[in-house]
């Protein structure tokens, strides 16, 4: 992804972008797969997006359990919470999940206009809250999915969104990272999943992609009714 097709740059020119750039002493890094881009107990100092590859961001408690897992791909942004809240640390990590390239912005760019007042400096901080505005909007859809109800019912709106009217569900996730995203364990995961194929809800064609047989079974699983 080219760095003038990101949120954060919309409406700005190719002059203004490098002018930003200059201005944010932004970078673009690069990153093998596994590596970390920062680790949960590293201070805050920069606001990340991605402009190629997929990152996991992931969070481990104090029983050494990982109980968050969200993707971050191309175009999309990470790091702000941590970053805006002021924290010593970061909450979770950001480990590349595949080769990663990411703009790397400095905080301080955000906490003012630099010192020429420039006009395409308004329109980065306004571009930033239509990103946060988006991940908001993301993220109580998420709340909504996993305060929905039973398990069954959370993996049943999990593939109906995924699906987006097609029938093959391809998973971005590992059933560990599924398990922990659908705040459950994967032993839990794999018997509902097990239910709805026994009962002929969904086909599981392989380890990584799920076949919707019956959209309005899925859909009265996630109303509560009896299947």
């Amino acid at each position: 992804m080219e760095i003038e097709k990101l949120t954060l740059f919309r409406g700005l020119t190719e002059e203004e972008i490098e002018r930003s750039i200059i201005c944010s002493q932004a970078k673009i890094e690069h990153y093998n797969k596994n590596a970390y881009i920062f680790r949960q107990e590293d201070r805050p100092s920069r606001l990340f997006f991605v402009l190629s590859g997929t990152v996991m961001l992931g969070q481990i408690n104090v029983a050494g359990r990982q109980n968050y897992v969200e993707y971050v791909k191309e175009g999309q942004g990470f790091g702000e919470v941590d970053l805006f809240l002021g924290h010593e640390e970061y909450r979770y990590f950001a480990v590349a999940r595949s080769e990663v390239t990411v703009l790397a912005v400095s905080r301080h760019f955000f906490y003012g206009t630099c010192a020429k007042n420039c006009s395409h400096h308004h329109r980065v901080i306004f571009n930033l809250l239509r990103i946060f505005a988006k991940e908001a909007d993301r993220n109580t859809r998420k709340l909504h999915l996993l305060t929905s109800g039973s398990l069954r019912q959370r993996i049943a709106g999990y593939l109906m969104e995924q699906s987006a009217g097609n029938r093959e569900v391809q998973l971005t996730m590992k059933r560990e990272e599924l398990a922990a995203y659908l705040n459950t364990t994967r032993p839990s995961l794999s018997r509902e999943l097990s239910w709805m194929r026994d009962a002929g809800v969904i086909e599981l064609t392989s380890r990584s992609r799920i076949r919707i047989i019956s959209y309005q079974v899925l859909q009265n699983i996630i109303d509560g009714e009896e299947v």
